[in-house]
Parts: C-alpha cells; structure tokens; sequence
C-alpha cells in the first residue's frame, strides 16, 4: 500500500526588514518632552512621564528611531538626536518632527523618485530597495507615509533648506511685529543636566521659550547640519561651559569657526554661560558671558538683562 503523500506547507512570506507603527502623531509630543527632560529613560520611564501606556510609548519611540529623530543611549535608555522646544509650542513642536522626517533618507529618496515622476508607489518601493530594506511590503511605509502627509514633506523639490529659509523669515516677521518673545537655543552637556532643568525652567518662567541641545551623545555629528530649525528660530544661542564639558569632544570638536558663522549668519547672539571656573574656548572668548559659578540668582539676573538689553538693539 502506497503512502499518501504530506501536504506541502506553505513557506510563510518572508517580514519585511522595515516597519512603522500605526500611532497618532499629537501622542509624539509628550514621548519628545520625556527625552528632553530626562536622562536616557527607558520606554517605561517615557509612558510615566508622558501619561500614556507603555505600549504605546514603546511604538513611538520604535518610530522616534526610525525617522532619526532619537537614539538609543546608555543602559538600553534612550536620548534626542535634535533640538528640541520643551515647553514650545505646538507649531515649534511640529517642525522638529517635520524636519527630522525631511531628513529621513528614505523619504529623501522617495521625494528623488517623486521628482522624476513616478508614483508614490512606485516612489516608495524603489527608495526602500535603494535603503537596502528586503521583503518589501507596502503595508510597512503606510503609516510613514501617513505621518509625512500630515507633516506635508512629500513634495517633490522639498529641501531641508527650504524649511530652515522659512523659520529664519518667521523670526524676521515676529522683531518686525511687537511680539516681544525671546526665543533661547540652550546647547550643553548631558553632565550639566540638573543645571539645565533649573535653567530651562526660569527662563521659560520668564517668558523665553527654550530649545534644548544636548550634545555629547553623537559626537561625530555637525552642529550647523543639526541644529536646523531651533538656531534658526532662535535671538540666542546659550552655550553652557562648565568642567564637564569645556574638554569634551562635543566642544573641542564642535564649537568652530563653521559653527559661529552659522549661528552669526542666522542673526543670533551667542551667549556662554559659565556653570563652574573653567577655561572660555577661544573663539568665544571676546563674549559677554553670564556668570552662574559663584551665584545662580545673580547669573539667572545677569543673562535675563542681557538677553533684554540686546533684543532692544
């Protein structure tokens, strides 16, 4: 008697080696506010200080990775890759994750494809294949492509630039009209951050709306090609100097010639800030400095009155 042959199994499709989860954008923001305020959390850490569940926090920081717009950092927690307006509003919150989805180089290939007049279909299959993601399915980039609509970053002669050219010109309209608002790019180091928590707070108290940098994370990175439209909308660039990070590499390496053209290009004062007694870096030396290292109120007094004194020049 013959044996009756097995049933073939279907192999199962292979997964696609790129995928975005399904959330809400508005929920991004309260993830974003968590990574500015804390050091390096964890995904439950993120849901606590955000209010949401963790599995929710958990999908948007899986996006937060996907678009660049942070990484992961010590002990599995995770840190901003980019400027960020803590306590911004919510148009300064939108352009960040504008800019980081503008950056995104699958999107900048799809945009490429977009130019030469494929389908976004199309568009999009063909910048997945040249990222290197395998196993294509088109299911995977729908919510990416959902979150870039909305974000308005499919156009097909978009360039980051053109959105640095805008948030400059916002700046210009907003000194010509009698808004008064201060708005305060404050770059430091991750070692300073308790400083900077006291900081970010009072000049916000004081009605200056703060972006925060931190730098030290991604050293290899360029601040000009980082700090977009942050330095871009901001009057002031605060640099914290302390000995934490006078001799770190995000200063030896950053703080350039490049560096001060571009801030000064962008018509923004730069003010140090001088957090402990270390040596001012050279080519900032000649700048008024607010003095923390020997009285916090009186250093908080001195900055709000140069801060005052120069937007009225």
């Amino acid at each position: 008697m013959a044996t009756p042959k097995k049933k073939a199994t279907p192999s199962r499709a292979a997964k696609c080696s790129f995928m975005f989860q399904a959330a809400n954008i508005e929920a991004l923001f309260p993830v974003l506010d968590a990574l500015a305020w804390l050091d390096f959390p964890d995904t439950s850490q993120v849901a606590q200080f955000a209010g949401i569940d963790p599995r929710t926090a958990g999908k948007l920081l899986k996006n937060c990775l996907s678009i660049g717009i942070a990484q992961t950092a010590a002990k599995e927690g995770f840190a901003l890759t980019t400027p960020y307006p803590y306590k911004g509003d919510i148009e300064q919150k939108k352009t960040v994750i504008r800019e980081a989805l503008v950056r995104m180089p699958l999107l900048q290939h799809v945009r490429q494809f977009l130019n030469l007049g494929d389908s976004l279909d199309d568009a999009v299959r063909k910048a997945a294949t040249l990222d290197g993601i395998t196993d294509y399915d088109a299911s995977a980039f729908g919510p990416l492509l959902k979150w870039s609509k909305q974000m308005n970053v499919l156009q097909p002669d978009l360039l980051i630039e053109d959105i640095i050219e805008d948030a400059i010109e916002s700046k210009e309209e907003r000194h010509r009209s009698t808004d008064k608002k201060i708005v305060a790019f404050l770059s430091h180091s991750s070692r300073d951050k308790p400083f900077i928590r006291q900081l970010a707070s009072d000049l916000t108290k004081n009605g200056i709306s703060v972006w925060l940098d931190e730098r030290e994370i991604r050293v290899g990175d360029s601040i000009p090609d980082k700090v977009g439209q942050g330095l871009a909308e901001s009057d002031f660039f605060l640099i914290a100097l302390s000995e934490n990070s006078v001799d770190s590499a995000w200063v030896k390496k950053e703080l350039n010639q490049a560096l001060v053209a571009e801030i000064e290009k962008r018509k923004t004062h730069i003010l140090p800030l001088k957090l402990s007694e270390c040596q001012i870096p050279q080519l900032i030396r000649d700048k008024k400095y607010a003095d923390f290292s020997a009285n916090y109120k009186e250093g908080l007094k001195d900055l709000l009155s140069t801060m005052q004194q120069q937007t009225t020049l």
